[in-house]
């Protein structure tokens, strides 16, 4: 939809002032203190840029996923939801002595070698499934995971081994084919684009690594 598509772009142009103050890096996909009492996640982070929290959720919602949003109202401070995911190989994570910010850090804009074909943001989410057959990873069956905020690969998951493939982590997981069976996809050039699942997504597939970038 138009609005999901200027969601998308605010979101995009919201990292791009983050990074402006933050030495050109991305923002955290999440950042953690102790045992979960502390957590925020990559929309906190870009809240301060942006003028409205309606940027977080696609206006495309599922039943699922208003079932979500019931229990969790995103008005409520600290209790903001998203039906977008980023990308976690661009931002990494920050929670010490677990997954600590030296092994997992976020990327400088400088790094992507690719910005015009590697993903920056999608719409979330899904249980995929753990294959390099583009065909078969994501599909329109695939199971969804309401409220899923974190695109990763199902086949090189970590730190958080086996999330993206399991359906009892809410957090990460595939993208979801929720316009026409496709998913709007913003790149870290800014550009969006509505696209199948298949044509970027499936087990190590190159358009989550900001090293090398999928082909356009």
């Amino acid at each position: 939809s138009i609005g999901c598509i200027n969601n998308l772009r605010q979101m995009g142009i919201a990292s791009k002032i983050y990074a402006d103050d933050h030495e050109s890096r991305f923002c955290f996909t999440f950042q953690v203190r102790g045992d979960n009492v502390f957590r925020k996640a990559w929309f906190n982070f870009l809240q301060p840029y942006q003028q409205t929290t309606n940027l977080l959720l696609c206006p495309s919602k599922t039943k699922k996923f208003k079932e979500l949003v019931a229990l969790y109202p995103s008005e409520v401070a600290d209790k903001a939801v998203s039906n977008y995911s980023m990308n976690f190989s661009l931002g990494g994570c920050d929670w010490p002595n677990v997954w600590d910010v030296k092994n997992w850090p976020p990327v400088k804009d400088s790094a992507v070698k690719g910005p015009s074909s590697t993903v920056h943001l999608t719409d979330g989410g899904t249980k995929p499934t753990n294959t390099k057959d583009p065909q078969k990873c994501v599909t329109a069956q695939s199971p969804e995971k309401p409220g899923c905020w974190i695109v990763h690969d199902p086949a090189n998951d970590a730190p958080c081994i086996g999330c993206v493939t399991s359906q009892g982590d809410p957090n990460w997981g595939g993208p979801h084919l929720r316009h026409n069976q496709r998913s709007n996809v913003a790149f870290v050039d800014g550009h969006i684009q509505a696209l199948k699942a298949l044509q970027w997504y499936w087990a190590g597939t190159p358009w989550l690594k900001p090293s090398i970038g999928g082909e356009n």
